[in-house]
């Protein structure tokens, strides 16, 4: 079986309701650890994720604050704040970083909520060491967010050029055009303003950064009709959010994205490959003050990229309607199958009231987002799906993009 079968048999079992499953909310089934997408030396599949890693920080206070009064952004992840955010508890969330992006294997992996470039480099270090999953290339910029966060693109392939647009949003948006084997595939990497705080004044930043989206999007179509061009990140609105809707103007079914393609660049709707998922499967992450699962991470392609191989277009297409999934292992959720956080666990002495500790602190979890996955195979120009190749990419030091 080919790698392409392989994925979306794989896909495909996690979609039944598993015997002990019927009482716990609606997520991702257990995945499982997946065989390398053929590349090289002409690549033929590429497998994208998408994952909000959660307050990947470093233990140093080294980012200065937005005003001279202001407590820096990153001051609650110190030794010496209450969140106990020593280099240990670093390194540990790095490894667990690395355990899930290597049963994952990504070509490309969009991740928001990351500090800093160096803890991004630390990451592809783990990543590197004993020949994981290694993921040498990497766009990044600081957004300047209050929060201190960022988004970032790691890939196996390198990325030709990457640009920063910090004035789409809180966040901004990053570009990367990666190079497959000559195969280029335009990728963007966000995170959209929150739900937190005043509903009418969110709603409108939203719509804001998904029409700036848009227009970047187009950009790429005008420069090239047969673009393939994927934007991955975390929404912060459910599927067929108004921001998704009005703003992106995407497509909520295969049809009408297929429909909207034609030679005006300023007719595409872009489509969320999240809405392939089975309604019952799609939740990413669980909101516990309303006990209710959210579709807040999405994977965005042009309508190009959803055309049958027998069809002229992009070289890059999704594999099917089967083609993206939710990723989750077992020590990912809790036993009722939410995302298994990146926590602190202490054992209190008995009849202390929680005040006195009794033996270590473990820590356990991953992150409160689970992550995306998605499969895209080559066609070549005479519209044929590229026969599969099994070697790899080459690789090397993460470059200064």
């Amino acid at each position: 079986m080919n790698v392409k079968k392989a994925f979306l048999a794989a896909c495909a079992a996690a979609l039944p309701l598993s015997p002990n499953a019927t009482a716990r909310p609606s997520g991702p089934v257990d995945s499982p650890i997946l065989q390398p997408a053929s590349a090289g030396p002409r690549a033929t599949e590429l497998r994208l994720a998408n994952w909000n890693v959660e307050n990947l920080f470093d233990a140093v206070a080294n980012q200065p604050p937005a005003e001279p009064d202001d407590v820096p952004p990153d001051a609650e992840f110190t030794p010496q704040s209450w969140r106990h955010w020593t280099v240990s508890r670093y390194q540990t969330k790095l490894d667990r970083l690395a355990e899930i992006v290597a049963a994952m294997k990504p070509d490309v992996l969009a991740m928001e909520e990351v500090e800093n470039r160096g803890v991004i480099d630390d990451l592809a270090k783990k990543l590197a060491e004993a020949a994981i999953w290694p993921m040498p290339h990497v766009a990044h910029a600081e957004s300047g967010d209050k929060r201190g966060i960022d988004v970032a693109i790691m890939s196996r392939f390198p990325i030709k050029k990457s640009e920063f647009l910090p004035n789409t949003g809180p966040r901004g948006i990053l570009y990367a055009e990666i190079d497959a084997d000559g195969a280029p595939l335009h990728a963007f990497a966000l995170h959209w303003k929150s739900q937190l705080g005043n509903k009418s004044v969110n709603v409108a930043i939203r719509h804001r950064e998904a029409e700036a989206l848009r227009n970047e999007m187009r950009k790429r179509l005008a420069d090239d009709p047969n673009a393939a061009v994927v934007a991955l990140g975390d929404f912060n609105e459910n599927l067929f959010g108004m921001a998704q809707l009005e703003g992106l103007k995407a497509a909520t079914n295969r049809a009408d994205a297929l429909a909207s393609i034609s030679g005006d660049p300023d007719s595409f709707r872009p489509y969320n490959l999240v809405a392939d998922i089975p309604e019952e499967r799609r939740g990413t992450f669980y909101w516990n003050q309303s006990h209710a699962w959210n579709t807040l991470d999405g994977i965005f392609a042009v309508p190009g990229m959803l055309l049958p191989a027998d069809r002229p277009g992009p070289v890059w297409r999704v594999a099917g309607p089967d083609a993206t999934t939710g990723f989750a292992m077992p020590p990912m959720r809790w036993n009722d199958g939410r995302p298994n956080a990146y926590r602190r666990s202490r054992r209190y002495a008995q009849g202390s009231g929680g005040d006195k500790v009794e033996g270590e602190t473990s820590y356990t979890g991953y992150s409160d987002h689970f992550p995306l996955l998605t499969l895209l195979v080559r066609v070549d120009p005479a519209g044929s799906e590229t026969a599969p190749s099994a070697s790899e990419p080459e690789t090397g030091a993460a470059s200064p993009q």
